[in-house]
């Protein structure tokens, strides 16, 4: 019930100001004999004191028209000042693309000049392999009797039964044998 109060409340502001646009006119500004300052669009009353704040400037459509003329050149002028230095930046970085690709050009005909050269020395009838210094192994290998990382030893099965006595190792230790 209170919200359609509110709504209702903001739709009559609404209605009121969008229905009476403020007019422009003077702003009074004036104290009276007992002191209360007062602001109003009207003039005073006579034998006040009374300032205007705000002077209403009547439309001029023919000032107006002078001032969208002139904003309007200003705009074409500030636009046109715009697309100059945008071609002028287009032409700096062509040039500079120009400038690179000879540039690059001149280095792969360099590079063709050294590939034919080298291919002219070349000798395809004989291989000779290269040799290794000792102890090297290619990428990837481990030395011989290192393990993989993570390597366990298998497990031994488990047999229940006990060893007889001719299976069990012998006690090499001086504790175990008889001292006779």
């Amino acid at each position: 019930m209170r919200t359609m109060t509110r709504q209702a409340g903001w739709l009559v502001i609404c209605l009121l100001l969008w229905g009476n646009p403020p007019a422009a006119a003077n702003l009074y500004h004036w104290t009276d004999a007992q002191g209360v300052r007062h602001f109003s669009n009207r003039p005073p009353p006579d034998g006040a004191d009374a300032t205007v704040l705000v002077e209403e400037i009547p439309y001029d459509p023919e000032s107006d028209d002078k001032r969208r003329a002139q904003e309007d050149a200003m705009l074409r002028e500030s636009e046109s000042a715009e697309t100059q230095e945008r071609l002028e930046k287009a032409e700096r970085d062509a040039e500079e693309a120009r400038r690179q690709a000879e540039a690059a050009r001149r280095k792969a005909d360099q590079l063709e000049k050294e590939l034919e050269e080298s291919e002219e020395d070349r000798s395809y009838g004989v291989y000779y392999p290269r040799r290794r210094p000792p102890g090297y192994r290619p990428p990837g290998q481990r030395p011989p009797g290192q393990r993989p990382p993570g390597w366990r030893p298998k497990p031994e099965l488990y047999d229940p039964t006990p060893p007889k006595p001719w299976q069990q190792p012998r006690d090499s230790s001086p504790r175990g044998r008889d001292p006779r």
